[in-house]
């Protein structure tokens, strides 16, 4: 014999109130008095009453979810921005449906329309280049409420969430100016397709050529071993006075250290590497790696208080570039320049730099 679940019905009848009371209140759509609201919330809990979300879904045309389109989940950055969204959506009782796209135009398209075909309420994304983005330009003619994450984009009609990339990468630029590393690269993945990998090669090359040095030399490489040795035993045959690597990312420093002894250098004796993002595994390493540390999760928590506070008004997020504060972690992967032969002198090493304090973003 199958028990049948309780209705709106039973749990007005059990609180002595009409059925639109109930719906009232548990709703949270309109006014009730306060010896009715805990009549109502006791008879439910009583009866175990839930609300079919499905149903309801269809009456407010509301699906309670939000979307979610990252570049890639091997990332931790993304994975910790996802759960900050995840998070502070189920505080306000939405659900998240999370899309990846491999910094991929035609896959963030793909993974858009299938956002948009489960009728998310919103969206929260972070895309290759938010000037040519095919996803973001689809939420805008849909007019889907949304907000950018990691990206800092030159539209001033856009919502984001995420740190100054231009100038937390001036100061990894002045670190190692002050620590006498007088020619450096930036090594990163995709650099094309990543507007934030070059908003730090920009903010980077900008303290160079105040200083009056030549620009980073950029290494565009793959994750694989192979392909970063071949780049790293090109850079030191054409650049051999480099002292310092500064990577786009952690995951990409780090496969940087392991690439750099295998070709017998040892960091940071012989060679300095910066990383960018702060992931808690570069602590966990030796050398402690040198960062920036960026509040990935607080994005993403931010990011979804932003766009439920506008679903729930009816209204878009608020525009514009919301800056959070980050910090320089000098690590144990950073130090003064090694002493090398360039041009028949020797270069050589600068007093010691004073202790680093952690600088926020302004």
């Amino acid at each position: 014999m199958s028990i049948s679940k309780p209705t709106i019905k039973d749990v007005a009848e059990l609180a002595g109130c009409g059925i639109a009371t109930v719906s009232r209140v548990l709703n949270n759509s309109g006014p009730s008095s306060l010896a009715s609201r805990e009549k109502v919330l006791a008879a439910a809990e009583e009866l175990d009453f839930k609300f079919n979300e499905f149903g309801r879904s269809l009456k407010s045309r509301r699906s309670k979810t939000i979307g979610v389109l990252v570049p890639t989940l091997c990332n931790p950055v993304f994975a910790d921005a996802v759960q900050g969204v995840q998070q502070a959506a189920a505080v306000h009782g939405y659900d998240v449906i999370l899309t990846s796209a491999n910094y991929d135009q035609e896959t963030e398209k793909t993974a858009m329309e299938t956002l948009l075909a489960k009728q998310v309420d919103g969206v929260i994304l972070t895309v290759s280049s938010p000037t040519n983005s095919i996803a973001l330009r689809m939420l805008k003619e849909k007019h889907v409420p949304h907000c950018l994450i990691f990206n800092q984009p030159k539209d001033a009609d856009v919502s984001a969430v995420g740190v100054d990339n231009v100038e937390a990468a001036r100061i990894v630029g002045q670190k190692l100016f002050e620590l006498g590393h007088r020619d450096a690269a930036f090594v990163a993945v995709q650099f094309a397709k990543s507007d934030r990998s070059a908003d730090r090669y920009r903010g980077f090359a900008e303290i160079y050529a105040k200083h009056g040095l030549r620009e980073p030399e950029l290494l565009e490489v793959d994750y694989a071993p192979g392909d970063l040795e071949i780049a790293l035993v090109n850079l030191f045959e054409t650049s051999p006075s480099t002292t310092a690597l500064f990577a786009s990312n952690d995951m990409l420093a780090l496969a940087c250290i392991r690439a750099l002894r295998s070709l017998g250098k040892s960091v940071p004796e012989d060679i300095s590497v910066v990383g960018f993002d702060g992931i808690a595994v570069a602590d966990l390493v030796h050398p402690k790696l040198a960062t920036i540390a960026t509040p990935c999760h607080a994005m993403g928590s931010k990011a979804a208080q932003l766009l439920v506070k506008a679903l729930q008004n009816n209204e878009k997020p608020p525009t514009g570039v919301i800056s959070l504060p980050f910090e320089f972690r000098c690590g144990e992967s950073l130090t003064l320049a090694a002493k090398k032969k360039v041009a028949g002198r020797a270069v050589t090493r600068p007093a010691a730099a004073p202790a680093t304090q952690m600088q926020p973003n302004k």
